[in-house]
């Protein structure tokens, strides 16, 4: 009987350093999380810049006519300072589930998942921002011009394979038409 009071006794002190590693684990998890959205909010605060507010601070995103607006929680919104860099939008207007920007002839894709390991903790559900590369491929000998491949990459979900990577897809543009992005696998 005291044989197996020692040993949970023994036990116990492990089994609550293995909990306490893996909370910390979970914490190191959640906060490397947070920093990759607080930089892919600045990005977009820097390239897609809103009329007034900052994309760390939306709630959620609509697509109004044929223009982006950002609801902040006080209720008050805006929209993007350059309005054309507003393109495309996947799912409903009220509740997008894609929003397609550009700039300079490079797409930007915001990715919205409420369920989403981000997005569920974000407070606009942003689960991934998704940019468009253009990678110059070289040219044969016998070639005289050099070719483009778009290239996507991930802003928070890095080194992970995504479905961007391997289809084209499709999306609403803004004046109702359909609007479609090349993508292709990864090289």
């Amino acid at each position: 009987m005291n044989m197996s009071i020692i040993n949970s006794h023994q036990i116990q002190p492990n089994l609550n350093s293995f909990i306490a590693e893996e909370v910390l684990a979970v914490a190191q998890v959640n906060v490397a999380e947070h920093e990759k959205l607080a930089q892919a909010k600045q990005f977009l605060d820097r390239h897609f810049p809103l009329d007034a507010g900052s994309h760390q601070d939306v709630i959620s995103y609509v697509v109004y006519y044929q223009h982006l607006l950002a609801f902040f929680a006080d209720g008050s919104h805006s929209g993007l300072r350059q309005t054309k860099q507003f393109v495309a939008f996947n799912g409903t207007k009220d509740a997008p589930s894609a929003i397609v920007l550009q700039d300079q002839g490079c797409h930007v894709e915001l990715c919205f998942d409420r369920t989403g390991m981000i997005g569920a903790r974000d407070l606009a559900n942003l689960e991934d921002v998704q940019i468009e590369a253009p990678v110059e491929l070289a040219a044969e000998p016998t070639e005289t011009r050099n070719t483009t491949s778009r290239h996507w990459l991930s802003l928070l979900h890095a080194g992970m394979p995504s479905a961007n990577d391997i289809q084209d897809k499709l999306f609403t543009a803004k004046d109702g038409g359909d609007y479609s992005l090349q993508r292709i696998v990864n090289l």
